[in-house]
């Protein structure tokens, strides 16, 4: 899978609820993307140079379970995961209204070289 196929598919998905996810996902797949063999261009743009950024955003759950959207949301990465170097760590909080969730994101590409 092509990293436009990737980013078009994870944005389908998650666009609906969490449109941040998506926009940061995006970025991650097709503005820095899985890094290149070709050496000296500067930090983070290697395939062998440790990534990471983060996004927050909040969601609302009006009408939905929080746990199926969570839910919604790591079956959405484990794609990213399977075809890409690409990780995302997830905290949430409550939010700051009733139906309302807070999660931040945290997305990185670790090192592929000598360990």
């Amino acid at each position: 899978m092509t990293p436009y196929d990737l980013a078009k598919t994870l944005h389908r998905e998650l666009s609906p609820f969490a449109p941040r996810l998506s926009a940061a996902l995006n970025r991650a797949l097709l503005e820095i993307g899985e890094g290149s063999i070709l050496v000296g261009l500067g930090p983070g743009t290697n395939e062998n140079d440790n990534v990471t950024f983060q996004e927050s955003e909040t969601i609302s759950t009006r009408g939905d379970d929080p746990s199926h959207i969570i839910s919604t949301i790591m079956q959405v990465l484990n794609i990213l995961e399977n075809n890409s170097s690409w990780n995302v760590l997830i905290d949430k909080k409550p939010g700051s209204g009733k139906e309302t969730m807070e999660l931040m994101y945290t997305l990185y590409r670790e090192k592929k070289g000598i360990q």
